[in-house]
């Protein structure tokens, strides 16, 4: 049982009230216990890897086709147990029926080929064992994209690329309710339970992290504000008040608290879904 208190406290850093959510939904579906075997597949940075191994003693892997993120992702990670590799999600570097549990969050919606990939991912799950997949939803809340909510709805369009790209950023698509579920079948995988995350937010929260990332990645900031807005620093946050982006992140949770149940017809950020490989 993950303690929720802790994990709050882990999660502190993160401004991404959908990202958040995803993460929460994650940790608390895989059902971790210290034996397990785990994958993040597409780890990129890591932030995952890091929240499970500050939770449990599991043995934990990070699989990614970028070399740049993963040595991010070793930088954030470096003195715990966790291995990493790269290589091709079509070809994984792994034994049949090796990972007890398996990561595959906001991945499918990039690749030219989703069915595929989820079948060589539950090549190397075992019999029983979960996989939790979330993708962004084709059905989206108007606040969190409103320029590309807006070009879809009257033009039929969408802004493919950058940084107005919105929830379209490098994605080759986006899913229904539905679609998640017809692939889940067509590769033979047991849906455990289906959900839709992030109805409420903060007009364009998605545009606003990005543009937070790259003043994060420039330098520029302050350390106090730096500290309190780069989700692996989570240790260094003073928590005060005054501190504009401890303010802001406090007033996002409190928008989010809206989303604790929101119904599958709703429009979400994101869809969760769990499910086990048969047996």
């Amino acid at each position: 049982m993950v303690d929720s208190s802790r994990l709050e406290y882990l999660l502190q850093n993160v401004g991404d009230i959908a990202f958040k959510r995803r993460v929460k939904t994650i940790v608390h579906g895989l059902e971790i216990q210290d034996q397990d075997k785990i994958l993040d597949c597409s780890c990129g940075e890591g932030f995952y890897l890091k929240i499970i191994s500050e939770l449990s003693s599991c043995q934990l892997y990070g699989f990614d086709c970028d070399e740049l993120v993963l040595n991010r992702a070793r930088q954030e990670l470096n003195g715990s147990c966790v291995r990493f590799d790269q290589g091709d999600i079509y070809n994984l570097p792994y034994q049949d029926e090796e990972f007890d549990k398996i990561i595959l969050s906001e991945v499918l919606e990039h690749l030219p080929d989703d069915v595929n990939a989820l079948i060589e991912v539950k090549r190397v799950l075992k019999p029983g064992g979960i996989l939790f997949v979330t993708v962004p939803n084709r059905n989206y809340p108007f606040l969190w994209d409103p320029i590309n909510k807006t070009l879809e709805t009257f033009f039929c369009t969408h802004i493919k690329n950058g940084f107005w790209a919105g929830i379209w950023n490098m994605h080759t698509r986006l899913y229904t309710v539905n679609e998640i579920v017809q692939i889940a079948k067509q590769v033979d995988l047991e849906i455990v339970s289906l959900e839709t995350l992030t109805h409420y937010c903060i007009p364009f929260n998605h545009l606003f992290l990005n543009g937070m990332k790259r003043l994060l990645n420039t330098g520029v900031l302050p350390k106090t504000l730096s500290e309190a807005a780069d989700k692996f620093t989570y240790r260094e946050n003073k928590r005060s008040w005054l501190n504009p982006v401890t303010f802001g992140y406090m007033l996002f949770n409190f928008i989010d608290r809206l989303n604790e149940q929101i119904s599958n017809e709703k429009s979400s950020v994101s869809i969760a879904m769990k499910a086990v490989r048969a047996t």
